[in-house]
């Protein structure tokens, strides 16, 4: 008999050699299903047990901003995703400087425990992961 996992993940017992997942989180939280896709991703990627990490850029930096109320356009509000991430061991979350400043925002206005990295730390991540996806 073998042991087969056909989960698509990592077996378990392999936290030294989990594939590392890098989600590239581009799209603003609302008006579209992208940034939402990206979340559950995250969190599918971390139940099946791999190492995931998202880096928000461009138009995705409005995720992190505290204090949206998304009930004036009837949509749910992606902060209880965000908070939810950590339940599923992903706590490595990311935003680019340079996202944030064409937008005038600060490491103030975004949520506490995102790290901000500058153009050299991106690059660095991008090539450190063993996979990325763009949402």
């Amino acid at each position: 008999m073998t042991d087969t996992d056909h989960s698509g993940g990592p077996k378990p017992g392999d936290a030294n050699q989990r594939p590392s997942l890098l989600l590239l989180c581009r799209a603003a939280p609302y008006g579209g299903a992208l940034a939402r896709e990206a979340l559950e991703a995250a969190l599918a990627g971390g139940a099946m047990g791999f190492s995931i990490s998202l880096l928000f850029l461009d138009e995705g930096v409005w995720q992190l901003l505290d204090h949206q109320d998304s009930n004036m356009i009837h949509a749910k509000n992606h902060r209880a995703m965000l908070g939810a991430l950590p339940l599923y061991e992903v706590d490595e979350l990311f935003v680019d400087r340079a996202s944030l400043t064409a937008r005038r925002l600060s490491e103030n206005d975004i949520s506490p425990g995102i790290r901000v990295i500058d153009t050299t730390e991106v690059k660095q991540l991008l090539r450190a992961m063993t996979r990325i996806l763009s949402f």
